[in-house]
């Protein structure tokens, strides 16, 4: 039977960008699971009061049904306990037609949607609170969407009745606030944090996959009050388990937060818990003045001193070389060679490696599909005119559409059913009447 927890304090864990199934590599997409059972183990362990899920539990709206299956498990462990989750859609997860895959975990009362719009006085939104039951505390939040496109949402929000509810409140975000934003963070969309509603003891941040403040990696714990500066209120955890190659690189590991609050003096301290699932073992080699024989055999020799077993092991090659070239370099051979030696996996990238007098295309380490996606819809946005359309508002529709062409063809779904709904999906995002002959039968 879970102990009750004493009333003057109430505990609660605070994830951010799960990301689960997000990864192309089978095998660290399994470090990602573990990842997430371990948390899901502490809360239970620590008989926390409620969980929160800043948005991306899902690293896309659709994923594949090991990662579904994952996350239902744990949440129907963490239900078993009486843990109770509630979160908001982040950009990855969140489908403009209501086809994530939150929506089964909703339905089954697994997980609590703290986002509950209402349009008010026209183009006003206005968001109802979730109170829970066990604490009283009273949660909401607003849901993400492709490319920061919920700051519209924000800058349309009503926030006096927000700020005027009374009793302890916690918001929930999935956005990048401007005055927070880190400075390798430059092409990650922002909103001032004057769109943010005031009166809340606690923000639950999400979207950015570094902690935030750093100082909850470095310190013990950290504590808040409920008369800090406002941003020193909003609290972003970071990634669960890295997502990409720079991440694993600067982070080594993910995590989240647990936080206490004192319902005497209204702190709250938060600790950040890290979860080491494997080690890193990390390798950067120059390949200034060096032709690719010489850059081969510094590599072979610098991994040679190396211990990896059982290591995810990660090598940055850059610099120009003097002669050859760096298609020369075959990473899948030196992966091979590494996986026979005993290495977790191996990840490599020489982006930045270039042959001499070869021309360098820009080197803004875009390195994921969404970055470039971005920089493309962009550039593309800017150059073409549709009537009635506005360039910002044709980049939005563009992400919009590229969102719903990535939910893929649902399990048992037919092509032309498949077929059907894209369209419907086009026209709605582009505000057409969609007036076919089959519509004109019915």
């Amino acid at each position: 039977m879970r102990k009750t927890i004493p009333p003057e304090h109430i505990k609660f864990a605070h994830l951010s960008d799960c990301h689960i199934g997000g990864w192309r590599k089978e095998s660290l997409n399994q470090l990602g699971y573990e990842a997430f059972t371990k948390a899901i183990d502490i809360i239970i362990e620590q008989q926390l009061d409620f969980v929160i899920i800043s948005g991306d539990l899902y690293d896309v709206s659709n994923p594949k049904v090991d990662a579904v299956d994952l996350a239902t498990a744990q949440f129907k462990r963490l239900s078993d306990n009486k843990i109770p989750v509630y979160g908001i859609m982040g950009s990855h997860d969140y489908s403009p037609s209501d086809r994530s895959m939150i929506r089964p975990l909703k339905s089954a009362g697994l997980y609590i949607d703290l986002h509950m719009p209402k349009l008010v006085n026209e183009d006003k939104l206005q968001l109802e609170f979730v109170i829970d039951s066990k604490t009283e505390i009273k949660l909401t939040g607003i849901r993400a969407r492709k490319r920061s496109l919920e700051i519209k949402d924000y800058e349309n929000l009503d926030k006096s009745n927000l700020e005027n509810e009374s009793g302890r409140k916690i918001f929930v975000l999935h956005t990048m606030i401007e005055e927070l934003k880190p400075k390798n963070y430059e092409m990650m969309k922002a909103g001032p944090q004057s769109l943010l509603p005031k009166n809340f003891l606690y923000y639950a941040g999400g979207h950015l996959h570094m902690t935030h403040p750093i100082q909850l990696r470095i310190e013990d714990s950290i504590t808040i009050q409920n008369d800090d500066p406002f941003t020193e209120r909003i609290i972003y955890p970071g990634c669960l388990f890295p997502t990409r190659f720079d991440e694993l690189e600067k982070f080594e590991v993910g995590g989240f937060c647990i936080c206490d609050l004192d319902t005497n003096s209204e702190e709250i301290t938060i600790t950040f818990t890290p979860l080491q699932i494997k080690e890193i073992e990390k390798l950067t080699i120059q390949a200034h003045n060096k032709s690719i024989q010489q850059l081969q055999n510094d590599l072979e020799q610098e991994l040679n001193r190396r211990e990896i077993d059982d290591k995810i092991v990660i090598i940055r090659i850059e610099g120009e070389l003097t002669s050859g070239k760096s298609y020369e370099l075959r990473p899948a051979e030196i992966i091979d060679d590494l996986k026979k030696k005993g290495a977790y996996e191996v990840l490599l990238n020489k982006a930045k490696l270039h042959s001499y007098q070869t021309t360098k295309i820009e080197e803004d380490d875009l390195d994921t599909i969404e970055e470039i996606e971005t920089r493309y819809v962009y550039k593309h946005s800017q150059n073409v005119e549709i009537e009635g359309i506005k360039a910002e508002d044709l980049e939005q529709k563009i992400h919009s559409i590229i969102s719903e062409l990535g939910q893929g063809l649902q399990s048992g779904q037919k092509k032309k059913d498949y077929k059907a709904a894209m369209i419907k999906s086009f026209y709605k995002i582009m505000n057409i009447s969609q007036n076919t002959d089959e519509e004109q039968e019915d």
